[in-house]
């Protein structure tokens, strides 16, 4: 058994999702364990992004000090209405905040536990969805910067959510929705003067999970609670590990935990994946 730091699984578009898992530089597809009983023992320790080993993130997966001065914990990667970059007035580090802010986002449509309004950076599109555990999902439109898609995004919020209820999306696969149609719906309720950056373009994505077996009631596995994780894995959506016994695992809400990994065929001799 060996030890690395827990990161969100890649993705890649295909029949199924396709995932992946770095693991101590090798690269392991987590497609294969499904219907293998893996183990996920936590060290009790954490890594913040800075560098810095604690026994526990004092929020959001940041030490106290990130928390409070990095860029990548400001109120406007929450809430990208507040993005102020474009206009060149920093927030807390205005070189950063420009390469992230002052690129090409999509606000879209998607369904996941029904339709939902996001924003994502263009590089992230398909990518987003997957990690969202959406089954279908289109662009409403794309603009120039961060905080043109947050304004788009509270605009449609007043008529679908802009959350993914993700005890629903565990629960199966959602009822199929025109999104071609909410799109041109919805459409309507762009402000004016970013009406300009609706696409054209209605093509939508369809998404299929690897999942032998829903959860019939989802139980939430956290490693604050329980250290090791032991089960059988019958899927992957999202970015979460579907395990026996109604039980999940989410994958990027624990990034940063240290942590032994292994599957049944090696346990005992306490090989890594």
């Amino acid at each position: 058994m060996d030890s690395d730091i827990i990161k969100k699984m890649n993705t890649s578009l295909n029949e199924t999702v396709h995932y992946t898992l770095s693991i101590n530089n090798r690269t392991h597809f987590v497609n294969d364990l499904i219907g293998k009983k893996i183990k996920i023992k936590w060290s009790g320790k954490v890594l913040c992004q800075c560098g810095k080993v604690m026994g526990k993130f004092y929020r959001s997966g940041f030490c106290y000090n990130c928390f409070w001065s990095s860029p990548l914990a400001s109120q406007s990667i929450f809430k990208p209405e507040l993005c102020t970059a474009h206009l060149n007035i920093e927030e807390r580090d205005l070189e950063w905040e420009k390469k992230f802010q002052i690129a090409p986002h999509y606000v879209y449509l998607a369904n996941s536990s029904g339709i939902k309004v996001g924003i994502t950076r263009s590089t992230q599109g398909v990518i987003r969805w997957m990690d969202q555990g959406a089954s279908q999902a289109i662009i409403l439109a794309k603009v120039p910067n961060r905080r043109f898609s947050g304004d788009i995004e509270v605009a449609i919020k007043k008529y679908v959510s802009d959350k993914t209820n993700w005890r629903k999306m565990l629960s199966g696969e959602p009822v199929h929705i025109d999104l071609v149609k909410i799109k041109s719906e919805l459409s309507s309720h762009v402000p004016a003067d970013l009406q300009q950056y609706i696409l054209a373009d209605n093509t939508v994505t369809e998404i299929k999970y690897p999942v032998l077996e829903y959860p019939v009631k989802v139980k939430s596995l956290k490693l604050e609670k329980i250290n090791c994780i032991e089960a059988v894995l019958k899927g992957i959506k999202g970015q979460y590990l579907l395990l026996e016994n109604n039980q999940v695992f989410n994958v990027r809400s624990h990034e940063g935990f240290i942590a032994d990994f292994s599957y049944e065929d090696t346990l005992a001799q306490g090989s890594l994946f």
